[in-house]
């Protein structure tokens, strides 16, 4: 990363925290890159291949639309996506661990478990299997100035940064690339760990660098609600903004110190399972625990 932009202003020193880091953590991958697999060019020659879907809980056709893996190898009969089945695979993990039935699909979720839950999005395959699910919440972001908790439309809307949600009152929240266009993204850390239930899961996807120690700081937001570029502005699709979404920070090893001290203990998952369409060489999911 090396800009000090990134750098300027830190209080703490992440370095003498680097010990806390490993003992604390559990690393599943070694942080280097990797080659491209066989596997991965088969399936983008291919374009299509058969597989289970681990949020359905059917099988299906796996389309792969584009060379970006991550974002495409959907789902014939969910819409799901390679990033969305990643997401279940570390629910499932989670849930299958806790010495619950074994689920094999987010659907068998649905069906047979009363666990609260919050969605940062009010759409795509994950909402449209747990919008059915009686103590399910989701929300969107629709613009500053709005009280989070308001609704457009029949959707809720939630600031992460000053969630309207009851503390200790969900057990899981599930985040898809969101907290890189949070302005202030460990503010909305500390909301989800308040409003999380002890022995609850933060599990989430965000922009990483494998190998850097500090965030990349892209933009910040002033007081005056202004904007300030230090880098060269990323916007992200987002359907509610024509413009698309500002990605403020990109996350590096540091995210693991900052999210150590509000209280998480954090995993972070390297994942591989070709019969459920997930392959990639990004492929990677976040799931910070509040202690019991």
């Amino acid at each position: 990363m090396g800009n000090a932009v990134a750098s300027a202003g830190r209080n703490e020193d992440w370095r003498d925290d680097m010990q806390h880091l490993l003992s604390k953590h559990q690393l599943v991958w070694p942080l280097t890159s990797e080659l491209t697999r066989f596997e991965d060019c088969l399936v983008r020659h291919l374009a299509k291949f058969h597989g289970y879907c681990n949020i359905c809980g059917r099988d299906t056709e796996f389309v792969v639309q584009s060379e970006n893996l991550r974002e495409t190898v959907l789902c014939q009969m969910c819409g799901s996506s390679n990033r969305q089945r990643q997401l279940a695979s570390v629910i499932l993990n989670w849930l299958n661990s806790n010495l619950r039935p074994r689920y094999l699909a987010l659907q068998d979720v649905v069906e047979d478990s009363d666990m609260a839950i919050y969605n940062t999005e009010a759409g795509k395959a994950i909402h449209n299997i747990f919008k059915n699910h009686p103590k399910y919440v989701c929300s969107e972001y629709f613009g500053p100035g709005v009280e989070s908790g308001a609704y457009f439309h029949g959707i809720m809307h939630q600031d992460l940064m000053t969630l309207s949600l009851e503390s200790e009152s969900i057990d899981l929240v599930i985040s898809s690339d969101v907290f890189e266009h949070i302005p202030d993204p460990y503010r909305g850390h500390q909301q989800i760990y308040r409003v999380l239930k002890k022995g609850g899961r933060h599990i989430f996807t965000v922009p990483f660098y494998q190998t850097e120690c500090l965030d990349e700081i892209r933009a910040t937001l002033g007081s005056n609600g202004e904007v300030t570029y230090h880098m060269e502005p990323i916007f992200h699709g987002d359907p509610l903004r024509e413009e698309g979404a500002l990605v403020f920070t990109i996350f590096g090893l540091e995210m693991f110190v900052r999210l150590a001290k509000i209280g998480f203990r954090v995993h972070m998952w390297k994942l591989r399972d070709a019969d459920a369409g997930i392959m990639g060489g990004n492929a990677i999911v976040f799931e910070a625990c509040k202690g019991s």
